[in-house]
């Protein structure tokens, strides 16, 4: 029977860089406390925002922390969400960070700072340090990792699942993990081998729930 196993703590390691190897290593001084003091990600859904800012800062829980003379790692997540309340926090904790020059602040969004349709101030403190586009694994990248945390998981696929794998796996990691979850647990469920015929009905249930 195949265990299902809870996901990796997120990680600058574990993290599938493809073509974002730039931002990893920014956010790899960042951690070190160097390079600028402010950077900003984005991208689509699933393409890893949410697993790189928990891999800077692991333990915050707020949406928009206060800044804390004890912490120096602040993330904030999904920008054009926020509401007025916490865009005024935001502002705040960014002239802070600003202030303090060990602290560093990493921030994400679906669209560049540019195009953020919110108060004009926020926004430029968002484009004072670098910014970065996020993507999406090519299709060769994402049948690796799908591969890989198979592999984890003690899944092993033949060379005719790994070309259906090469060739169909969602590129983005939400999707792809969602993916392998569905597989797992279908055959576990059904006390099934895992068969490209599994394969193709699992995907196929995944894209209908989207």
């Amino acid at each position: 029977m195949l265990n299902l196993v809870e996901p990796e703590a997120p990680t600058l390691d574990n993290f599938r860089v493809g073509s974002n190897a730039e931002l990893l290593a920014a956010l790899r001084d960042c951690k070190k406390g160097q390079g600028p003091q402010f950077i900003y990600i984005w991208g689509p859904p699933g393409s890893g925002r949410s697993h790189l800012l928990r891999a800077i800062t692991p333990t915050q829980r707020m949406r928009v922390p206060e800044y804390d003379e004890q912490t120096l790692f602040y993330t904030v997540d999904n920008v054009e969400r926020l509401d007025d309340e916490d865009l005024e926090r935001l502002f705040f904790l960014m002239n802070d960070v600003r202030s303090h020059p060990q602290a560093r602040i990493v921030c994400a969004g679906t669209i560049r700072p540019a195009d953020l349709e919110i108060r004009d101030d926020v926004k430029t403190r968002l484009m004072w340090g670098l910014t970065y586009q996020l993507r999406y694994l090519s299709a060769d990248e994402a049948g690796e990792e799908f591969l890989r945390l198979a592999h984890e998981r003690g899944i092993e696929f033949d060379s005719a699942q790994r070309r259906w794998i090469e060739a169909r796996c969602p590129r983005d990691m939400r999707g792809l993990r969602r993916f392998l979850d569905a597989v797992d647990e279908k055959a576990v469920r059904e006390h099934r081998r895992i068969t490209t015929v599994l394969l193709d009905a699992t995907l196929k249930d995944v894209l209908s729930k989207n």
